[in-house]
């Protein structure tokens, strides 16, 4: 057989033939459903009869030739060659213009050709094969019937095949052929998983065909013509995997000549089954086609005895679409409608009801409109925001009510702006204009007032902000928390915006604190100033406790973008890091499943500034690259100030400044110099400038950064240290005088006491005074900075106090120091400028790996001891050293003591001398996170049991 293997059936018809072999004729129907390898049962056997010495006469009927007379006995007798007198005698009778319509003259013609039907298997076993005779002529099904009746002693064998029809053609004719005794049935049926691993041998090896029965029976049930298109796809595709099933265009087209085969019933209610999909019941699908439950519930079980279903649907969704596919797009439409009406009929699911909707294309409903909704609802709540935006705009389209239309197009806006801000821009005035009509909700407007901000229209977001405002009585208690919960990260990045609310509230930008927000009543300030509290009152346990609730009680969607966003910068301004980057990341993984573009872009953003301020480089160019890549600049708005500041700053910290040059081509919204963005942007610019020499240009961008934070009320170092920028500006310029009091001045602001903003500005302040005053300054400000976490900062107070250390002509403690800056500057991939900062050459060879042991002496000391050496040599005290190690002055003077006799000095200076440079550079890296030596509760231990 060709590519079916029918071992038993084929077993069968070789006994009938035997027996019709001698003289006993015998008639075969072989039943079966469409493509379950009947004609390739009948081609096996052919080709057996025709080995034996037998004859075979074949014929296929055809459903368009059932109407001729005797069309198919004319193929039986043709199908091979006769002799030519034969062929002159049946002429009369198979010729389609000669056949009388008479009954008597149809009566003669039957038994003329059933005379020469037996008088050709006089000399030879003859079988006729029929294929689908239930398409069959009438002439043809007498002569059959008539030659049945006559095989008592011929040598003749009769074998037909069909396939089971809703509406039988000639039942009378089945009745009569199977009452003869002559009569056997044979029915087939789908493969077993068995017999598909038989038919799989002939691809492949047998362990490999054993492996892929089961999942071959599964898509295909069996079925052998679908089991060769997979065959096929599995060749075009390439596969190797042992269980994986290729389905493709051979399967797809496999299926739609599976069910061609059949009635066009049988194909017309496939097709209303792969529309229905999981809500198609033999009653709805009858009223779907038009048609009677007990004739749907037969086509349903023909086509899942010919193992095209299971349970009543498709086995496998490329069979359910290429169902779909092959009927006609405007029959399609006009099904999907009337699945819609059916299904709202019958009560079904709002997104199984619109996706018909959809499909169709709107319905003239008035519930039409209120399923789409919904359906946009559930899309949404499943992160099919693709498929909510659909919905909403064929119900923006249907819709004529303003009101209801407002609320849909607000509802559009929120959908779009989780993967495409720039979208929401198109719908900007007419949601402006329906806030002035009265037909946007509070929480609507609210969202308005976040598009209108984003994409730069300060004097329409102004007028939201006064709505608001006028609206605050009217809010109820949920509505109000969430304004607030949002309104402190708004008012501190649009400070513009908020001003003339400021004003019309009498109180000045100068009387609230930095990025206060804006109470549900007009006046400035917050239920939960959280951000507000710790850049201007440092931080306390309540404000951190507040912001991990806010973060940790909801979900992205429910929280809001914007209080999410303030609660992470409460963490980040208050120096708790970690937690920070633990519900960043969190967001950020959620935010990525959701497929929300616009907050995972934003997010990214947040940990490349976290990265900065913890001194990890390429970490936050690796982050701000993801959020640009994540959204294009028009998408950012005035927003895209925030990833560019933070690119800019950690590729001038690793030297590449060429790449930061490139990023200035990008174009800047002009709205954006009316927000937070813009200082940020400047003062990343101004370092730019300063560490490309070009110093006026630096001075300008952070003289105009300070102007902007005095102006809004928000010159807070922690938020923008500008002053310190300054002082950089004027030591680069020799003037030093201008740099400590410009250091000095930032000190004195609000939370300039948080370790990072102090280490920062006494770095600074250090590098201002005179040589001899420089080291205990930068020690204080190199030991705050490595308490706050932010390396590169560390690295920049290490390289100032090496250089401060050389000036003093203490050569061996600059090289000390320099070696720990070298290493921390290899962690964050500043090493150009690391060489250009450090004194004499002193990173020269610093970072090679093959440099030996200076001395061997080193390994004679314990870790503790090492611990308490380097502190030594590094200038702190006793007392210092035990504080810093928690161990007591007394465990100190003990260690030094076994010290100096293991290392052969005699006082403290000498220590310098005695221990090798990267021992010594071991005691800075301790505690500096992404240091050579990561290890601080290990040494602190070994020095506290020592």
């Amino acid at each position: 057989m060709d590519f079916v293997e029918r071992s038993r059936e084929l077993d069968i018809l070789r006994g009938l033939y035997s027996d019709s072999a001698t003289g006993r004729g015998r008639v075969a129907l072989i039943s079966g459903p469409g493509a379950t390898g009947k004609t390739e049962l009948l081609r096996a056997f052919a080709d057996h009869v025709g080995a034996a010495g037998g004859l075979v006469l074949r014929a296929a009927c055809s459903r368009a030739e059932r109407l001729l007379p005797a069309a198919v006995m004319g193929q039986l007798f043709h199908s091979v060659t006769l002799p030519a007198e034969v062929m002159r005698r049946i002429g009369a009778f198979v010729d389609i213009e000669g056949v009388a319509t008479e009954g008597d003259a149809d009566i003669r013609a039957v038994h003329a050709m059933c005379v020469e039907l037996l008088d050709i298997a006089r000399n030879r076993p003859l079988v006729l094969l029929v294929d689908d005779v239930e398409f069959a002529d009438e002439q043809t099904l007498h002569t059959l019937l008539y030659l049945q009746r006559r095989l008592t002693a011929a040598q003749i064998l009769v074998v037909l095949t069909e396939s089971p029809q809703p509406q039988p053609f000639h039942p009378e004719f089945r009745a009569e052929i199977s009452r003869q005794a002559s009569f056997c049935n044979i029915q087939l049926s789908p493969l077993s998983e068995a017999g598909v691993a038989d038919l799989l041998r002939g691809w492949t090896d047998d362990e490999t065909a054993t492996a892929l029965a089961p999942a071959y029976h599964e898509v295909s049930g069996g079925n052998p013509l679908l089991l060769h298109a997979l065959g096929q796809d599995r060749r075009v595709a390439g596969s190797t995997e042992p269980t994986g099933v290729a389905v493709g265009d051979q399967f797809r087209q496999a299926v739609l000549s599976c069910l061609r085969r059949w009635d066009p019933t049988i194909l017309e209610t496939a097709h209303g089954l792969a529309l229905l999909g999981d809500f198609a019941t033999p009653a709805l699908l009858a009223r779907l086609l038009d048609t009677k439950p007990a004739r749907v519930q037969w086509v349903l079980n023909a086509l899942t005895m010919s193992g095209l279903l299971h349970g009543g649907r498709f086995r496998h969704p490329a069979a359910r679409a290429a169902v779909l596919h092959d009927l006609a797009p405007d029959a399609l439409s006009d099904m999907h409608a009337r699945a819609a009406e059916l299904l709202h009929a019958e009560g079904a699911p709002a997104p199984a009801i619109g996706g018909h909707l959809l499909a169709a294309g709107g319905l003239a409903e008035p519930w039409a409109i209120t399923v789409l909704q919904d359906s946009a609802t559930h899309a949404l709540a499943e992160d099919r925001v693709d498929d909510a935006v659909e919905s909403l705009k064929l119900a923006h389209e249907m819709c004529d009510d303003e009101p209801r239309r407002a609320a849909l197009t607000a509802m559009l806006a929120a959908c779009q702006w989780r993967v495409n801000p720039a979208a929401v821009s198109q719908h900007l005035q007419s949601q402006r204009e329906a806030l002035r009509a009265g037909h946007l909700s509070e929480r609507h407007a609210a969202a308005l007032l976040r598009y209108q901000l984003w994409h730069g229209h300060r004097a329409d977001a102004q007028e939201t902000l006064r709505h608001l405002r006028d609206t605050r009585q009217q809010l109820d208690a949920t509505t109000a928390a969430e304004l607030e919960g949002c309104a402190e990260w708004l008012r501190l990045h649009f400070p513009v915006a908020f001003a003339e609310l400021d004003a019309s509230t009498d109180v000045g930008p100068t009387a609230a604190p930095a990025g206060a927000p804006v109470r549900s009543d007009g006046s400035l300030g917050s239920a939960t100033p959280s951000l507000t509290a710790v850049l201007t009152d440092g931080v306390t346990d309540e404000v951190i406790a507040r912001a991990e609730q806010v973060l940790g009680s909801h979900l992205l969607v429910d929280v809001g973008l914007e209080s999410a966003l303030c609660a992470l910068q409460t963490l980040v301004y208050a120096d708790r890091m970690d937690r920070a980057v633990h519900w960043c990341d969190v967001l950020g993984t959620e935010a990525g499943a959701r497929g929300a573009t616009t907050w995972h872009a934003i997010l990214s953003d947040v940990r490349s500034h976290i990265a900065l301020r913890q001194g990890d480089l390429p970490l936050s160019e690796r982050f701000a690259r993801e959020a640009l890549d994540a959204m294009s600049p028009h998408n950012w708005g005035v927003a895209i100030g925030s990833p560019l500041s933070n690119m800019l700053l950690a590729k001038i910290g690793m030297d590449k400044l060429d790449e930061a040059e490139a990023q200035l081509k990008h174009v800047i919204p002009d709205a954006m110099r009316d927000t937070w963005f813009w200082p940020m942007y400047l003062r990343a610019r101004g370092h730019l400038h300063l560490a490309g020499g070009r110093v006026h240009a630096a001075l300008a961008d952070f003289e105009t950064c300070g102007q902007l934070a005095t102006q809004w009320g928000m010159d807070l170092p922690t938020l923008l240290p500008w002053r310190g920028d300054l002082a950089q500006v004027y030591l680069r310029s020799g003037r030093p005088d201008r740099a400590r009091g410009m250091v000095t001045e930032q000190l004195s602001r609000p939370g300039a006491d948080n370790a990072r903003t102090r280490g920062i500005s006494l770095r600074l302040l250090g590098s201002a005074l005179d040589v001899k005053q420089r080291v205990n300054t930068l020690r204080q400000a190199a030991n705050l900075l490595q308490e706050s976490g932010d390396r590169y900062q560390l690295f920049l107070a290490l390289a100032a106090l090496s250089s401060a250390h050389y000036g003093r002509g203490e050569f061996n403690t600059s090289r000390v120091v320099a070696r720990s800056a070298m290493q921390l500057a290899k962690d964050i991939q500043a090493q150009a400028l690391c060489r250009r900062l450090l004194p004499g050459g002193d990173a020269a060879g610093a970072d090679d790996p093959d440099t030996p042991p200076e001395h061997e002496e080193m390994s004679r000391l314990s870790d503790a001891e090492q611990r308490v050496a380097t502190l030594a040599a590094l200038g702190h005290t006793n007392r210092e050293i035990g504080k810093k190690l928690y161990i007591t002055v007394s465990t100190v003077e003990q260690h030094l003591t076994r010290v100096y006799r293991k290392l052969n000095v005699r006082r403290r200076t000498e220590l310098s001398l005695g221990l090798p440079m990267d021992a010594a550079g071991a005691g800075l890296l301790a505690v500096a996170p992404g240091g050579a030596e990561r290890s601080w509760p290990q040494w602190e231990s070994a020095v506290q049991a020592s």
